[in-house]
């Protein structure tokens, strides 16, 4: 009899206890979630309205919902911001509390001011606001190169449901992420200049001395996917460090972000791009930064030489009855400059074996070989370049070498006749002619460039430009791709050609 005292007792009590703390879940008024919704945003002052377009407040904001709300619609604005709209729900909580409050006959308590019988769909909302930009504001012009990863390939980086998810290195890539920027840069004070080329494409663009590089790496990188009450939730958050320089290799900034984004998106690769979309805007949406790029874009900084004085002997062209001899004579002097990741064109300035190609046809490499007209491939040393004007000058060893005459460039008129001579897409094709006339000169960032319509095609690049006398008046260096304007080329001028690489011609 006494157990079963012991044991009805024990009962008693612990229901009471459950009862007891029912009770207090409903009295407690300690629980503002269930009274409103907390507002905020990365803008601060943000207005935030009513469904009546009555101004209730600006973010940070805690707002209470009334006793009789049950949704409520609210906007939040900025001036030069995307506005954005959120919708708070308020629902009773399961039967079980309704159910405590009987048991404890204090029906009443249903409808008891502290609202703690009630639950919101969200009680804190953070918006990211995004800023709008005028169609006039000065956008500052970016290349977007390749993105790195700091994260090993296999490396466990977060949770799939239950099972771990490990990096795959081959699931991203550069154009994916450099697109999303592309997409979004209407919203921004910022262009990325490569939007629309491929990486072929890319290899020909030259882009002026003070056109910034942006080259982020991403540092580490979490994503969990989980299941929260029925639904599928993921996060994805990365800390990147981003790089900006100019073609010279001067770093204008380096900074590290952190950011995170969460959807119902189950694709590590769609939440990481909207990761680095994110924190790009971010870092051109802060006026310092921005001031910065502006006034890096514009600089005068680096426009001399950076080289000692190079004197060499003038190469005379000598005259010819024909044009198909005049050609045969100059193809000697133009090469075929290649190296690891593809090839381009170049052409001998002196018979000692000095050479002129594009920087990006040799990039950062030391030594490149070149194929002479007659298929005799050399070693050649890169002795000077300048990123700014997609220039190089290189040095093979020998003599009696097919040297080209330069001349004054800026003789050159519009409408005359030139042609170029280079290596097409194949290195069998090399040492290709193309004729055409000078369209015009163009000041693209500050620099002139000579316009032509001579066809331009990608390994071309580097090659010579030659009036109809066979003289030099400047170097293939990019081709514009693009819907109304397929078949512009430009050319870096005889002039700077010289002046950049501080080379005299006695």
């Amino acid at each position: 009899m006494k157990k079963i005292n012991y044991w009805l007792f024990t009962t008693q009590a612990v229901f009471a206890l459950i009862l007891l703390s029912g009770c207090a879940t409903i009295l407690s008024n300690n629980n503002n979630s269930a009274n409103g919704v907390y507002i905020n945003s990365n803008v601060a002052d943000a207005k935030v309205f009513n469904e009546k377009n009555q101004l209730i407040g600006t973010t940070p904001l805690f707002y209470k919902l009334s006793k009789d709300q049950s949704i409520v619609k609210l906007s939040i604005e900025k001036e030069n911001y995307e506005t954005q709209k959120i919708q708070v729900i308020k629902s009773e909580k399961n039967i079980f509390v309704f159910l405590d409050a009987m048991l404890l006959c204090i029906p009443c308590l249903v409808d008891y001011p502290t609202g703690n019988i009630y639950k919101l769909n969200q009680d804190t909302f953070s918006l990211s606001l995004r800023r709008i930009y005028d169609e006039k504001v000065e956008r500052v012009d970016f290349l977007f190169e390749e993105t790195k990863f700091k994260i090993e390939d296999g490396q466990r980086v977060g949770i799939n449901i239950n099972e771990p998810l490990h990096f795959k290195k081959s699931s991203f890539n550069t154009y994916f992420f450099k697109s999303n920027l592309c997409e979004n840069q209407k919203y921004s004070r910022y262009q990325i200049l490569n939007c629309n080329s491929t990486s072929e494409e890319q290899n020909n663009l030259m882009l002026n001395g003070n056109t910034i590089q942006i080259n982020p790496t991403i540092n580490t990188l979490k994503a969990n996917y989980l299941k929260l009450k029925g639904k599928y939730v993921s996060k994805v958050e990365a800390n990147i460090t981003w790089k900006f320089y100019k073609r010279s290799g001067k770093v204008i900034k380096e900074v590290t972000t952190s950011h995170s984004v969460s959807s119902d998106i189950l694709d590590v690769k769609k939440l990481l791009a909207q990761v680095v979309n994110e924190a790009f805007l971010n870092i051109m949406n802060d006026d310092e930064n921005y001031d910065l790029f502006i006034k890096e874009s514009k600089s005068e900084d680096g426009e001399i030489s950076l080289f000692n004085e190079l004197v060499l002997k003038k190469q005379p062209t000598p005259s010819f009855s024909k044009n198909k001899d005049l050609v045969a004579y100059l193809m000697k002097g133009v090469v075929t400059v290649k190296q690891n990741d593809g090839h381009g064109s170049g052409f001998f300035i002196s018979n000692d074996g000095y050479l002129i190609t594009n920087y990006h046809v040799v990039e950062k490499n030391k030594k490149v070989s070149v194929q002479l007209n007659e298929s005799i491939t050399l070693n050649a040393d890169v002795i000077r370049t300048d990123e700014r004007y997609d220039l190089a000058l290189l040095k093979v060893d020998g003599s009696n070498f097919r040297g080209l005459e330069f001349i004054n460039s800026d003789s050159a008129q519009t409408g005359e006749d030139v042609f170029a001579i280079g290596t097409p897409g194949d290195v069998s094709l090399g040492q290709s002619v193309t004729k055409g006339i000078i369209s015009g000169k163009r000041k693209i960032a500050n620099k002139i460039f000579l316009q032509t319509d001579v066809s331009i095609n990608g390994g071309n690049s580097g090659g010579p430009l030659l009036n109809e006398d066979g003289k030099i008046i400047g170097m293939v260096t990019m081709k514009l791709v693009g819907q109304g304007i397929e078949g512009l080329g430009f050319c870096v001028p005889s002039n700077v050609i010289l002046e950049m690489l501080n080379i005299k011609i006695k």
